[in-house]
């Protein structure tokens, strides 16, 4: 769930310093933001913070077993409010997002070295996430050979049935060694109008025994769904970003959003012209 930085009026009861309406608070949140009562929200107490004016009420949005935290500031006259938190001019929202990344165990494909860095936040049923992969694989990488690599990243989204059971078993080819996973994943891509959600396990089986990976190993871990952790730390990071759509390409930290080639090459070009090296 996306939720936007905005400065917004609310007709809360007015109170001291540091108390405010809750209720009244979360009616708006909710109204404001479309959210369904379905939908937990837990409101913390109002406490000092860092921007004069304003206190900070830490809010948790919780759908099923997965939760969001974001940050909200109150006036302390109860009746304007921001959620998402405000900005600094001096911290670029490129340096943000690559400190909210940890690309530690991600899949790198390229020179690992490399100063330009693209992480693509993917989602296997996606067609336009199928575009992206090809954008990547067949004209970035190739246009800015050994100055490029791209990481991988999971956000399978909610609309799409088997999107999860793929990226689970990306990752189950990733406990063989990153070069299975480079194979699962362009075999997923490159064969995605032939699954379909009935048959989705069946074709992972399937492709595990084509690319040479260990058969049982593979089987014990997607039928145990043993990397649904790692994929889901992948979609709470997105989400921590303020990404929910796919796919999603951090050129250096740089968001583009969509499989377009010429938006990434701008990218790349850009951070390529600051670091003095050149397209």
């Amino acid at each position: 769930m996306r939720l936007s930085a905005a400065i917004l009026s609310a007709a809360l009861l007015a109170g001291r310093a540091y108390a405010y309406d809750k209720k009244a608070l979360e009616e708006h949140i909710r109204e404001t933001y479309q959210i369904p009562g379905e939908v937990g929200m837990v409101l913390g107490d109002a406490k000092a913070s860092e921007i004069s004016g304003f206190d900070l009420v830490p809010v948790t949005i919780k759908a099923g077993a997965r939760a969001q935290e974001e940050k909200l500031f109150l006036s302390k006259d109860g009746r304007h409010y921001v959620l998402g938190g405000f900005k600094d001019l001096k911290v670029l929202p490129s340096q943000e997002r690559i400190k909210k990344m940890d690309l530690r165990n991600s899949p790198v494909r390229g020179k690992a070295d490399a100063t330009i860095t693209v992480v693509q936040y993917t989602d296997f049923q996606c067609p336009y996430c199928q575009k992206g992969y090809q954008i990547m694989k067949d004209q970035i990488l190739k246009d800015y050979d050994g100055k490029v690599r791209w990481v991988y990243k999971s956000l399978p989204l909610g609309f799409h049935d088997w999107a999860e059971p793929a990226a689970m078993a990306a990752e189950c080819a990733k406990l063989q060694g990153h070069d299975q996973f480079w194979k699962m994943h362009d075999m997923i891509f490159d064969k995605q109008d032939d699954i379909t959600t009935p048959e989705v396990k069946a074709k992972m089986d399937g492709f595990a025994k084509e690319i040479g990976a260990d058969e049982k190993a593979f089987a014990a871990c997607y039928d145990g769904k043993k990397t649904m952790d790692a994929v889901r730390r992948d979609v709470d990071e997105a989400q921590g970003m303020g990404i929910s759509g796919t796919p999603a390409f951090l050129v250096n930290g740089r968001l583009i959003s969509g499989a377009d080639y010429g938006a990434i090459k701008r990218a790349v070009d850009d951070a390529l012209k600051r670091q003095g090296r050149g397209g």
